[in-house]
């Protein structure tokens, strides 16, 4: 198992230049490496059911964004073990351990895509192990935030967050390449035919599911072997249930919600989507640019929260997916066809540029107004400091433990209310819509809480 520590100093200078800095350096990159991985299992199956009915699978289209919406209700559910089991096994255990969880649905999807006979609630029984990896970001986070002085959270939990979600964006663009060729060592596996008549043409769609095995073993024994245990905080659901009476972890979640959420939703939704109103725009080919611009601009939003605060921060990323929302419906096709796919689709990078700025900012105000409480606490009401950072420490944990499930239902309701839209009204407006008016009202939320001049607890 991971090497455990007997004590954690990171605010201690000496401490931190001396060893500190360079274990919680090693943590960062392992942690890195598995939530890329996560997340790379998690999209895959978004980038399999775009091809699912092409090779003779039959399924509506609401049952198509079903398929893709699964995985981000149960990524929501999975959070909810996420959050307190690393607290009792260790970090960096629990971080091998959830990586050969990673095995089932990678094989799961390569066993179900070679039998078109394969009935629906079997694909769902899929989609749904493909939420394991939509959960991970719950344990990886709130475990590599406690590796960090304040000073550093933003940029380091940034970095873990965005090159984790940029395993999104890179399964998006390997899957198309990979179900194009045939594996070495996998020539027992039948390909399934692509298209009609003269176009017709073979993929290996199993090979979005046997490709990532090996690599998940060697990664869950990289984090068994060289990762580190912290010592335990032992978090409980009670615990949780507690910081549920903060006004704070809801405003807190409130943001994340419509940041991280979106990167969630749009990223699995998108390839469907684009595929459903551009049938013609060859959009499976550009599907993995929004994540991978999401991902990489994470780290901006953890500096920027860092440089200028992560309300002002945060309420300005969510304006700019509002005003990219309304932008979206305009450029939608009508009755006649029409429509901009190019429009449609530097509006949706727009929006996921928003939407990672917002993801860096919004996450680091659980550790910043908690601690910002505990020195008011510390200064008004007679509380040791020790023990008012302490209490500081750990409910602004289970406020990103809580933030990290409650953002993780954005997976499931943005595919779902496509699908819903589209069945009830026949067209995808009134799901931008709604969007927007969340949008909205999160950027009124944070102003208000931790963006206007005089808030007590601008941050």
């Amino acid at each position: 198992m991971a090497i455990r520590l007997a004590c954690w100093e990171p605010e201690n200078a000496i401490f931190w230049q001396k060893q500190g800095r360079r274990i919680a350096s090693r943590n960062l990159v392992l942690s890195t490496c598995s939530l890329h991985l996560n997340f790379n299992i998690w999209m895959m199956w978004s980038m399999v059911v775009v091809n699912l009915p092409a090779i003779g699978f039959s399924l509506t289209e609401q049952q198509a964004f079903l398929l893709v919406a699964i995985p981000g209700l149960v990524g929501a559910l999975m959070r909810l073990l996420y959050a307190f089991a690393w607290t009792w096994i260790g970090g960096g255990s629990w971080m091998g351990i959830s990586t050969l969880f990673l095995l089932l649905p990678a094989l799961g999807v390569a066993h179900v895509v070679q039998d078109v006979s394969t009935p629906f609630p079997m694909l769902l029984a899929v989609a749904a192990c493909c939420g394991i990896g939509c959960g991970a970001s719950a344990s990886h986070l709130a475990n590599i935030n406690f590796f960090y002085p304040k000073s550093s959270k933003g940029f380091a939990m940034g970095i873990n967050a965005g090159l984790g979600n940029l395993g999104v964006s890179v399964a998006q663009l390997l899957v198309a390449v990979l179900i194009s060729v045939k594996i070495w060592g996998l020539s027992d596996c039948k390909p399934q035919c692509l298209g009609k008549c003269t176009a017709m043409h073979t993929i290996w769609l199993q090979n979005a599911g046997y490709f990532f095995v090996p690599l998940i073993v060697v990664v869950a024994l990289a984090c068994l072997l060289f990762s580190h245990d912290l010592p335990r905080l032992k978090l409980t659901p009670r615990d949780q249930v507690a910081s549920l009476k903060h006004a704070h972890t809801w405003y807190i979640s409130l943001p994340y919600l419509s940041s991280y959420g979106t990167f969630l939703g749009f990223s699995a939704a998108f390839p469907l989507l684009a595929h459903v109103m551009f049938p013609q725009s060859h959009s499976m080919e550009y599907a993995f640019v929004g994540p991978m611009v999401c991902a990489l601009s994470r780290p901006l939003g953890g500096w920027l929260g860092d440089r200028f605060g992560a309300g002002m921060t945060t309420v300005v990323s969510n304006a700019a997916m509002g005003l990219g929302t309304l932008g979206l419906i305009v450029c939608l096709p009508g009755a006649n066809g029409q429509g901009s796919f190019w429009l449609f689709f530097a509006l949706f990078q727009w929006i996921f540029m928003a939407a990672g700025i917002g993801n860096g900012s919004s996450y680091q105000l659980g550790p910043k107004v908690f601690m910002l409480k505990a020195a008011q606490d510390a200064q008004t009401g007679g509380c040791p400091p020790e023990d008012a950072y302490a209490r500081g420490g750990r409910e602004g944990a289970l406020a990103m433990s809580f933030s990290a499930v409650f953002a993780a239902l954005g997976g499931f309701f943005i595919p779902k209310s496509f699908g819903t839209s589209l069945i009830l009204f026949n067209s995808f407006v009134p799901g931008f819509v709604m969007f927007f008016c969340f949008y909205l009202v999160s950027s009124l939320v944070v102003w208000q809480q931790y963006g206007r001049p005089g808030s007590p607890m601008r941050c």
